[in-house]
């Protein structure tokens, strides 16, 4: 390993220029060049899931050499600057930009982000990531260790550059274009036939390609400024379906099924930004947009029963998407007094869904697409009041209503109120406190609807009340030592709620310190907590004898509640000790976050408190799930830093890390669960046992000219 870094640091150090400093520079002509070139060996060794260790980045096991630089001339009238990261890794990157001060520049830029789900995830399928699926026997076989082998990852491929022009000031013009690329496979689960029967996770395929262009125009001269913009962008996916073996029936011949991908489409947005500075120390904001969305795919006219392929009818074999949104906003800011400021506002939004409506009739059952839109008026206004002993007062009130194109909750009303108060009193000293009161109605019209519906409030538009208090203080008592402290409580009550979230309360509290000992040693620190309660009540259906009232209680059709509770921290301590400043610094730091989450699940009888006893019989029936998404994650690092000269630096250090995930979902993972005939599941893997532990040993050399 030390070998293979000291031949790439020696070459780094040939093919770099002389050093010589940027006030030399200038005294040739008023030029500087200035860069770096960094050269990183490292031993990695990891135990256990890769995959999530290397989630969206490339570190590999074993001896790896990192290689980055920076390099930039400038002088008085031009500048170019480049750099590049990580190269030759699926994590690469490179940008490159230059131009003349205040008249124009250009940028170019590449970059990879690789996308880690799993490694040696395993499927029924024999060309996983396809757009074809199949498998060569029927029903598929259940020994796993006969399945094809494959990861689940994606990679990112984007390039793009942009120009911009000043030369014709007040006037400015800028244009950019960028093209993004994906390619791999993820995780698509899908019901095998109808509800009950046989689940199955495909390894979907992934081949994106996204291309935008972006322009904007503008002038800009005190008082007034103006710009106008337009986007364009197009998405194309060159696997619009996914044709599959489907193991519905044993007794059978395969049937193939078909499923639907996101399909092509097409973007564009044209917008207008202006202000201008009026008297009174006023300014007014005007910003206006418009959009379109436009896409357009076949559809299928049939889907998979046990016994095979059922037809269906469509009013027509193809589906125009077409989405235009408008919005304005208008905003007046203003400063008449010197102890008073103030701000008033007013934004529109509207949503209009002019897609076409496709009429599916199977048997005896008709179905129509709903198109959904909306539109939003938001209006409201803000003052602050500077008053003695260094208080700041703040309030500001806003009202907003949404209209839908949806059944059960076509409206919403909300009141939105803050308040404020800033001290700065003492000099080492900032204290803040907030309260925040949000009160949100909601126009039902669930009752009119049938099955459940009269009962289900959806949380998003639910009618709730929300309090919000915050509190910060920032304590700086000496030069060379900061403290922060911050604490927030939030409270969500659906009151309305039957079926659904009927509330959410938060509480969470962080601390930072910074400390600088006599300039040798810095001592640092932080630590954050969060603890999350979520109640819901639901209801079960039994589709034979279905029974929807909540109030209702029988022993096929019942209640149930879910109380789930999630407990996070996570602390940062370190230590950076300048054993001869300037010459050799220590770096010493461990990381800790755990988050802890827990599911209370309960039957429940008395349909007037929604508590007690289980329905029809049952026994009291409690279930605890106390590994719900529960997980670590823990860092060590330590790294000494040699300069011996201005230009040069020698790292080494060791760092650790550890990742353990647990939940009940993943509890006795079984690839094939009890497959039998027509019910059951073929799992693939995904996301199974995401623990690791991670060992790296690294050097790095810098060299700065």
């Amino acid at each position: 390993m030390k070998s293979s870094i000291c031949v790439v640091a020696v070459v780094a150090l040939i093919l770099s220029p002389p050093c010589a400093s940027a006030e030399e520079k200038k005294a040739e002509g008023g030029k500087t060049v200035t860069g770096n070139v960094s050269v990183t060996g490292q031993y990695t060794d990891i135990g256990g899931n890769r995959s999530k260790f290397n989630e969206y980045r490339d570190i590999r096991e074993g001896v790896g050499v990192h290689v980055g630089a920076e390099a930039g001339h400038e002088t008085e009238n031009f500048y170019l600057r480049g750099e590049a990261g990580n190269i030759g890794y699926r994590d690469q990157q490179y940008r490159l930009e230059g131009g003349r001060w205040g008249k124009f520049g250009v940028e170019l830029f590449y970059d990879q982000i690789p996308h880690n789900f799993t490694e040696d995830a395993r499927t029924i399928y024999a060309n996983p990531g396809s757009s074809s699926l199949t498998y060569p026997t029927q029903p598929p076989g259940t020994n796993v260790n006969t399945w094809s082998i494959f990861d689940y990852d994606v990679m990112r491929h984007k390039f793009g550059g942009g120009f911009k022009m000043d030369m014709l000031k007040p006037f400015f013009f800028n244009v950019s274009a960028d093209s993004e690329k994906r390619t791999g496979a993820y995780p698509y689960g899908v019901a095998g036939t109808t509800p009950g029967g046989i689940s199955i996770e495909l390894p979907a395929p992934i081949d994106y390609r996204t291309d935008g262009v972006t322009f904007q125009a503008g002038y800009s001269r005190n008082p007034l400024l103006m710009s106008l913009g337009y986007s364009y962008s197009t998405f194309d996916n060159n696997s619009n379906n996914i044709y599959f073996r489907n193991p519905s029936n044993a007794a059978t011949a395969a049937v193939t099924d078909v499923l639907t991908l996101p399909p092509d489409n097409t973007c564009q947005k044209l917008d207008f930004k202006g202000a201008l500075k009026l008297p009174m120390r006023t300014k007014f904001n005007v910003d206006l947009g418009v959009s379109q969305a436009k896409s357009d795919a076949g559809l299928l006219t049939s889907y998979v029963t046990a016994g095979g392929s059922t037809p269906v009818t469509l009013s027509s074999p193809k589906f125009n998407g077409k989405v235009e949104t408008q919005s304005y906003g208008f905003s007046l800011t203003s400063t008449p007094l010197s102890f008073m400021d103030g701000k008033i506002f007013y934004k529109y939004y509207e949503r209009d869904n002019r897609s076409d409506q496709v009429t599916t009739t199977d048997g005896a059952t008709t179905l129509t697409n709903s198109l959904f839109g909306y539109k939003k008026n938001k209006a409201g206004a803000e003052l602050g009041f500077r008053l003695p002993a260094n208080l700041y007062l703040t309030g500001d009130c806003t009202y907003a209503h949404v209209n839908r194109e949806r059944e059960d909750i076509p409206s919403n009303d909300d009141y939105l109120y803050n308040a404020g108060l800033r001290w700065s009193g003492l000099s080492f000293m900032v204290a803040r406190l907030g309260y925040e009161r949000l009160n949100r109605g909601a126009d039902f019209e669930g009752q009119n609807l049938g099955d459940a519906e009269p009962w289900i409030r959806r949380f998003d538009a639910a009618s709730q009340t929300r309090d919000t208090v915050k509190a910060t203080l920032d304590f700086f008592p000496m030069e060379n030592l900061n403290v922060s402290l911050g604490y927030r409580y939030r409270h969500s009550d659906y009151e309305d709620t039957v079926l659904g979230f009927t509330d959410s309360k938060g509480n969470e509290f962080n601390f930072d310190v910074d400390y600088v000992i006599v300039g040798r040693v810095r001592l640092y620190g932080n630590f954050d907590y969060e603890r999350l309660e979520e109640k819901q009540v639901q209801r079960n259906i039994n589709l034979t004898t279905p029974v929807y009232d909540p109030a209702a209680s029988t022993s096929a059709n019942y209640n149930w509640s879910a109380d789930q509770k999630n407990d996070s921290y996570g602390f940062t301590v370190g230590t950076d000790i300048y054993i001869v400043p300037k010459k050799w610094t220590l770096k010493l730091q461990h990381s800790y976050l755990k988050s802890n989450g827990e599911v209370d699940y309960s039957y429940m009888l008395d349909p007037a408190t929604l508590t007690g006893l289980s329905p029809g019989g049952r026994t009291q029936d409690n279930v605890d799930i106390t590994n719900w998404d529960d997980y670590s994650l823990r860092y060590y690092l330590v790294k000494l830093t040699y300069q011996p000269t201005v230009a040069l630096s020698c790292t080494v250090g060791y760092a650790y890390e550890k990742f353990v995930y647990e939940d009940a979902q993943y509890d006795g993972y079984q690839y094939v669960p009890a497959t039998t005939g027509t019910s059951g599941a073929y799992l693939s893997g995904a996301y199974r046992e995401p623990s690791y532990e991670a060992n790296v040993l690294f050097l790095n050399l810098t060299y700065k000219y």
